[in-house]
This record gives structure tokens, sequence and C-alpha cells, in this order.
């Protein structure tokens, strides 16, 4: 292996922090999440989520593609000072300006009478587009800063966990739960802000180039703006369609799904700034080996989770929201297929396309889910309320899978990446069995989730053994000699 790829910092090491980092983000709905479901119900739950799926559009026209941009275009200079420094100032300064556009048309929107109910909401989480910016989150995946990043995210989760128990008393206090997100992410934004000088003099004068920046940060932001749609249209189209209450319901099916998502996004997040680096660099044999055990890593731990989600949705919608959430049991089951078509779709898009510039094409595929998604949310929230969305959700993630294979298979071989996918699913299809015998054998409701989890996670690692997976017995070996 080449020197370059000597130098750069452990991915194991940048796995684990991230891992942390988002095991964290896991757990902390787990604890948050029931507490504020049951003390505001799914009306207050839902006029949060509403407004904040709002607000998301401004925050997404602020962002404009650029942090996707940045960490693809800044990994491929990163060892060279002057370049970074100069680069870093620009893409400062572009989302400063976006920034600004987005709070004008913020202003305008606040205009509307319908939106007069969710007035506050939308001030409190408009908020958070400024803090993002000046955060630079990308500043840090560039550099690889993951056990900064941790540490950080750590502290402000114990803060705004503190906040929720002393200021989320009543249902009328959804105004305070809104405003945790903000206080989280205005704690980081000022952390990163002083932290960046370590890797950016920002005082240094330079002649900045923004044109040639344009044209490829629209295209990564037009696929933001259409995944963006199908990601926060169902929650929207549902507030508008069907009330607080669905949305509400609703959200407690999303968020059980989401926590585990962004643990499975981590793999594809982390391996970014060292795919485009290896691209950048010509380092092509490494690529192909990097994509290969990213995929494999990847559907070893998703089979188990999407398959174990389905068998006991319904008992954590209970438990951590309430009964008055069941009835969105059945669209967290379908949302856990969409928990491994939509961490595929990541592979193909950020960890392939990306990196090989193919933003046009990760445009198309998007777009075309993107408008798949809303057509299929007028007609199936009609007649399934929350499953109907959910499915519309499902179905777009599939039409955007086709859609990038087709486009991909011409650079890159993606059958490779899914030879392992049907030796975990088969690893993990009998949970399915294990709960409905469990069903018949216990009655507790809390006992049974606990039994059904213990014996598919011991049974799945039993049955990793038993065909010695290779990744489980590197896994093994890794933990061995830390702890020795």
């Amino acid at each position: 292996m080449s020197d370059k790829v000597v130098k750069q910092k452990s991915i194991t090491i940048n796995l684990i922090a991230n891992g942390i980092k988002t095991l964290m983000s896991v757990l902390f709905p787990l604890i948050t999440f029931p507490y504020a479901s049951r003390v505001l119900g799914a009306a207050g739950i839902g006029k949060v989520n509403y407004a904040s799926s709002i607000i998301s559009y401004f925050s997404l026209f602020a962002a404009l593609g650029i942090s996707t941009y940045a960490v693809r275009e800044g990994s491929r200079i990163r060892d060279d000072k002057e370049r970074f420094n100069k680069f870093a100032k620009e893409m400062l300064n572009i989302n400063l300006m976006t920034t600004f556009l987005s709070y004008i048309c913020l202003v305008i929107f606040l205009c509307l009478p319908v939106l007069s109910n969710y007035k506050n909401l939308l001030i409190i989480f408009s908020v958070g587009i400024v803090f993002t910016t000046i955060g630079m989150e990308w500043l840090f995946i560039i550099k690889e800063e993951y056990a900064y990043i941790t540490k950080r995210a750590i502290l402000f989760q114990f803060v705004s966990l503190a906040l929720l128990f002393l200021l989320v008393r009543s249902k009328e206090d959804y105004v305070w739960y809104a405003s945790l997100t903000v206080i989280s992410s205005g704690g980081s934004a000022i952390l990163n802000f002083f932290y960046s000088r370590k890797f950016v003099d920002w005082r240094k004068k330079y002649h900045c180039e923004y044109r040639k920046h344009i044209k490829p940060i629209l295209l990564i932001f037009g696929t933001s703006l259409a995944s963006s749609i199908y990601m926060t249209m169902d929650t929207t189209m549902l507030g508008a369609m069907k009330g607080d209450t669905s949305t509400g319901i609703y959200t407690a099916a999303v968020k059980i799904n989401s926590v585990i998502n962004t643990l499975l996004n981590t793999i594809s997040a982390t391996i970014l700034p060292r795919v485009s680096y290896y691209i950048g660099n010509g380092l092509k044999n490494e690529y192909r080996e990097l994509m290969k055990v990213s995929a494999d890593i990847l559907f070893m731990i998703a089979m188990p989770i999407a398959v174990g989600m389905i068998c006991t949705s319904d008992i954590l919608i209970v438990l951590f929201s309430g009964a008055e959430f069941i009835s969105g049991s059945f669209a967290a089951k379908i949302l856990s297929v969409k928990l491994v078509v939509g961490a595929v779709n990541r592979i193909l898009a950020y960890q392939i396309c990306i990196p090989y510039k193919k933003d046009k094409e990760v445009l198309i595929s998007t777009v075309a889910g993107a408008v798949f998604n809303l057509l299929a949310n007028v007609i199936l929230i009609n007649f399934f309320d929350v499953s109907g969305a959910a499915i519309a959700t499902l179905c777009s993630e599939l039409i955007v899978f086709c859609v990038l294979t087709v486009y991909i298979r011409p650079f890159f071989e993606t059958y490779s990446l899914y030879k392992r996918m049907p030796v975990y699913f088969c690893s993990s299809i009998w949970f399915l069995v294990v709960r409905e015998v469990v069903d018949i054998c216990i009655t507790d409701i809390v006992l049974k989730l606990v039994v059904t989890i213990c014996i598919c996670s011991l049974g799945y690692f039993i049955f990793l053994i038993i065909i010695k997976d290779p990744y489980l017995k590197m896994f093994l070996r890794k933990g061995k000699e830390k702890l020795l």
C-alpha cells in the first residue's frame, strides 16, 4: 500500500468514534422521545414535527449541497495547506450568502395566514439554520476529526437531556421541546467555530474564486432538495391532509426507524472523505476494496436490525410512545424494510457516484424518487392514512435504487457489493418465527421484547460463528487485541 494511504487516520478508529457518536444519537431519542410523547401527546408532537419539516426546506436551501461538495473536493486537497485554506474560506462565504437568502425567503413565508398557529415554532427552528452554517461540520469531516465530533455531540446531548426534564412538564411545553434542538446545535456551532482555527487561518487574505464551485454545488443541491421532498413530504402532507394527530402517530413510527437509520448511515458518512481521497489520488484498488468491505459490513448490521424491527415495532411503539400511537405499528414495519434500501442508496449515491463526480446522475435518480413520492402520497394517504405515507416512502427508495443502478453499471460492478447480502438475510429471517413463539409463551410486553431481542441476537451471533463470517472474526480479533 502506498505512503499516501499509510499516512491517513485509521478507518477502524474513525468508524469506532463515529459509531459511538451515532450510538449516542440512537440512545438519546430512545430516552427523550418516550418522555416527550407522553407529556406532549400526539397533537403536541405533531405540531413540533410539522414545523420542523417546513423549516427543513429553508435549511436545505441555506445548505445548498455545500457540505457534500466540500467534503468531496476538500478531501482531495486536504494535504495542501494553502489550497485548503483558500477552499475553506470560499465554502464558508458561499454558505453565509445562501443562509442570508434563506432567511429573506423565510420572512416572506411567515406572513402566510395558514401558518399563524406555527409561527413561534418556525422562528425557533429557524435559528438552527445559522448555527449549522457557522458550525462548518464539513470541515471536521474532511479532516476526519471524528473523535472531536463525538466528544462534542455527547456533551450537548447530556445538556439537552437535562433541559428536557427541567423544561418540558406539560402539553403546553412543546415550544421548549422544539428549543432544545436549537440549544444543542448552537453550542456545537460555537465550539466548532473556535476549534476550526486549528485547521484554517480565517484572517489570511485570498483571492477567492466562487464561480467554479456554483454548478457542482447546485447539482448536489438539486439532489438534496429532491431527497428532502421524499424524506419529509410524507410528514408535511400528512399534516396538511390528516391533521396533527396523524402526523404525531407517523412521527412515532418514523422515530423508531430513524434512530437505526442514523446508525446505518454512519458507515457511509465516515467513509465518504476517504473514498474521495482515494479516487482523487488515483488509489483505485484501495477504493474498490474499501467499497466491498463497507457494503458487507452494512448488510451484516442492517439485515438483522431490519428484520428485528419488523418483529418488535409494535412493542417498541407502545413502550416508547404509548398506546395512543399503536396505530402506527404497521407503518413502522414498512419503514423497517426502507432501512436497508435507503442504506444501499447512500452507498450508491455518496460512495460511488459523488466521488466520481456523477452529480447529475444522482440528481436525476433522486428527482425520479421525489416525483413518485409526491404522487404516491396524494393517492395513498387518502386511502391508507399513516400506512399510505410509509408505503409511498418505501416505493420512492426503490425507484431511486433502480435508477442509480442503471447509471452506475458502466463504470462500477455493483453486483460485487451484494454477494454477502443473502447470507445475512438468511441468518436473520428466522427472527419472525421467534416472535410468534414468544407471543404464545409470554404475555408481559417488556419481558416479551427482552426475550425476543436476546434469543435473536444470540442466535445471529452463533450462526455467524458457525459459517465463519470473516468480518465477525475480524471484529473479535481486533477486540481481543484492544483488551490485551
